[in-house]
């Protein structure tokens, strides 16, 4: 028998240590990283699932109360969430999960639940069996994000994977004057990072001090990375380690005067070389999409293309919703 229970502070160990060993837990779904905003606060209402008093699942998310009505929702404080699997887990048992799910959301009269699915190449074992059980439980899928990686399982060079053009400005010497490296000087980084949200009239997601916090948090699983020119900083790159397959570009950052000297191009080359040294087979550029329009799923072409000239191709995120209906 299944049963769901609230996630409460006393479960901090078992959760983060189910999320280490489950097929798609990500450092995302941790606790501790859910819990290190500064300015934006949240209730949380996450959830575990067990079977036979045994973990099976479990739920990030939290109460969000729009337009007098309140919905559980995939945890804002990460970029993805959802529900988090064991490994080995079987058709029959996701489905059974996804009904729990339902019906404990049913029991507590919530409005609608959202979850945001991450990639499925995220996962250790490769598996869609969610998505098809999601649709057949009634859940629709109300957003779609693109996001753009690099399979870095290169038999040969990672350079081989870059457009012919991509490789005649990593090879040339116009970047002999160049560095990058890892860093703790968040502050020079920031600096960059503000000036260049401006440039689209808008502001990072996070603060200066968030961004220090989650390194003091996670050291082994977040890198900053500077690139200097002269041995002045002008530009950078946050790298999160999500999981041991798949390293994401967090933040990507150059200053507005090396924008027409291919800095970005060998910033993103380093960052895959970055990567690939640590062990991960993937690298994530992120959404490529444009928030700044009036509908924040445009794709951005100019970006997409970008990407694909480093070997990056296209993944979904997905995000799921289903609304109840109550008899009055």
């Amino acid at each position: 028998m299944i049963s769901i229970k609230k996630y409460t502070s006393k479960n901090l160990n078992v959760w983060n240590s189910f999320i280490n060993s489950s097929n798609n837990g990500t450092v995302f779904q941790n606790q501790t990283f859910l819990n290190y905003h500064i300015k934006r606060k949240f209730k949380n209402h996450s959830l575990i699932i067990k079977k036979n008093n045994i973990i099976i699942a479990l739920l990030p998310a939290v109460v969000v109360n729009k337009n007098n009505k309140i919905n559980l929702f995939s945890h804002p404080g990460a970029s993805y969430g959802g529900l988090i699997y064991k490994e080995g887990i079987s058709f029959e048992l996701i489905n059974d999960i996804i009904i729990a799910v339902d019906q404990y959301c049913y029991s507590k009269r919530f409005h609608s639940i959202v979850l945001i699915n991450q990639p499925n190449i995220y996962l250790k074992k490769y598996n869609e069996e969610e998505h098809y059980l999601l649709s057949f439980n009634n859940f629709v899928v109300d957003e779609r994000y693109i996001t753009h990686v690099v399979d870095l399982r290169v038999k040969n060079n990672l350079i081989n994977l870059l457009s012919k053009r991509k490789k005649r400005y990593i090879n040339s010497k116009s970047f002999n004057d160049f560095s990058f490296k890892p860093s703790n000087n968040f502050d020079a980084f920031y600096s960059i990072l503000l000036k260049s949200k401006y440039t689209y009239k808008t502001k990072p997601t996070h603060s200066l001090q968030e961004l220090k916090k989650i390194k003091k948090l996670f050291p082994l699983s977040c890198e900053l990375l500077l690139s200097y020119y002269k041995k002045r900083v002008v530009g950078g790159s946050f790298l999160i380690f999500v999981n041991e397959r798949v390293c994401l570009v967090f933040y990507n950052v150059i200053e507005k005067k090396h924008r027409d000297s291919q800095l970005s191009t060998y910033q993103l080359y380093q960052c895959m070389s970055f990567a690939f040294k640590r062990g991960s087979f993937l690298i994530d550029f992120g959404v490529s999409q444009t928030p700044e329009t009036t509908n924040p799923l445009n794709p951005k072409m100019s970006l997409i293309k970008f990407k694909e000239q480093f070997g990056a191709f296209g993944v979904m995120r997905r995000v799921y919703k289903k609304i109840f209906y109550y008899d009055k």
